[in-house]
């Protein structure tokens, strides 16, 4: 077998999520969830440490910029998955909610019914921000997570997941490595060029009453994932 990948292509599902803040800010969240905004408050330190960049910013700013990224602050609004079909055809689902139980209960759904087939998921960066994301809003929302999500008892090398940043470090997990700078070196027209990127995603979301730009957003990411797996199983 010389490809760079052992998994049949077919049995991957491309996906990417799109989070928000749980609420529109930290008044909000301050009014609706006091208990959570208590904690939000207590790790101020942590993500300034995690992103350097929030250095100097007030509360209200940081829980903006960043409160997306992290599970227990956040919520998924949308969630894009794509495969490709034996005939070489893509078919992608997405699905937009304001009330992310309901998204939740559709992810499983079609999470449980790829695991029957014996699936992997594939996507960027999957491992330390989609799936754990996705795991905790599970257990958030009282639902129980789906099979092919990892437990705390999965061996890293038991993971059902094929994840682009792996490929594209080579065991190096300190270069960069985001999926933008991929496409671009890769000769694949990059996802992050429309309307919405990454953090604007809170405020279109909030603001602007934008679920229909993120879904569009998201779906690009999905697709572009598509064209760089099949780029790299066709290398000869």
């Amino acid at each position: 077998n010389n490809k760079m990948i052992d998994l049949p292509l077919n049995k991957l599902l491309f996906f990417d999520l799109e989070t928000v803040g749980i609420e529109k800010d930290l008044p909000t969240l301050k009014k609706n969830r006091p208990e959570l905004a208590r904690l939000f408050e207590s790790y101020l330190d942590w993500f300034i440490r995690k992103y350097p960049d929030q250095e100097g910013k007030t509360p209200e700013e940081i829980f903006i910029n960043k409160a997306a990224l992290v599970a227990e602050f956040s919520k998924i609004i949308v969630a894009s998955f794509s495969f490709i079909t034996p005939s070489d055809e893509v078919h992608t689902q997405t699905f937009a909610e304001d009330d992310e139980k309901e998204l939740l209960l559709k992810v499983r759904d079609l999470l449980n019914k790829v695991q029957k087939l014996d699936f992997h998921l594939c996507g960027h960066n999957i491992k330390f921000f989609d799936i754990p994301t996705l795991g905790k809003r599970f257990l958030t929302n009282n639902i129980l997570p789906p099979k092919i999500l990892p437990s705390y008892e999965t061996k890293p090398w038991e993971v059902k997941a094929l994840d682009t940043k792996d490929i594209w470090q080579f065991g190096n997990n300190f270069g960069i490595s985001s999926l933008d700078l991929m496409c671009v070196s890769m000769g694949i027209e990059s996802p992050k060029t429309g309307e919405v990127s990454g953090n604007l995603v809170h405020d279109t979301y909030w603001n602007a009453n934008g679920l229909s730009p993120i879904a569009e957003y998201c779906e690009k990411d999905v697709n572009v994932l598509v064209e760089l797996i099949r780029k790299i199983y066709n290398l000869k």
